[in-house]
């Protein structure tokens, strides 16, 4: 969600691709799972010879995508509520 805030308000090519690399490299290098990579990373894995079965993937999958919408609910719109406020009534 960040990144593409930030990809948003970027103005040229090379500003969208880092606004989009930075959040995302630093999601990952906390440890934290994300969904929409692990469908991509996950199956490419086991369409390469990775020893995952289908029901490991959706092990997998289903609590992240769980924790990802928390996650996002909780920290991403909370912050924007508390640093944004209301709309005002006109």
């Amino acid at each position: 969600c960040m990144a593409v805030w930030c990809a948003t308000n970027a103005s040229d090519v090379a500003s969208k691709a880092m606004a989009v690399f930075l959040p995302i490299s630093g999601f990952v290098a906390l440890g934290l799972e994300h969904s929409v990579a692990n469908m991509f990373m996950i199956p490419f894995g086991m369409l390469n010879g990775a020893d995952v079965t289908v029901q490991q993937f959706m092990g997998n999958i289903v609590p992240v995508t769980l924790g990802n919408i928390v996650g996002g609910a909780i920290c991403v719109a909370s912050v924007y509520h508390y640093v944004f406020g209301t709309k005002a009534q006109a």
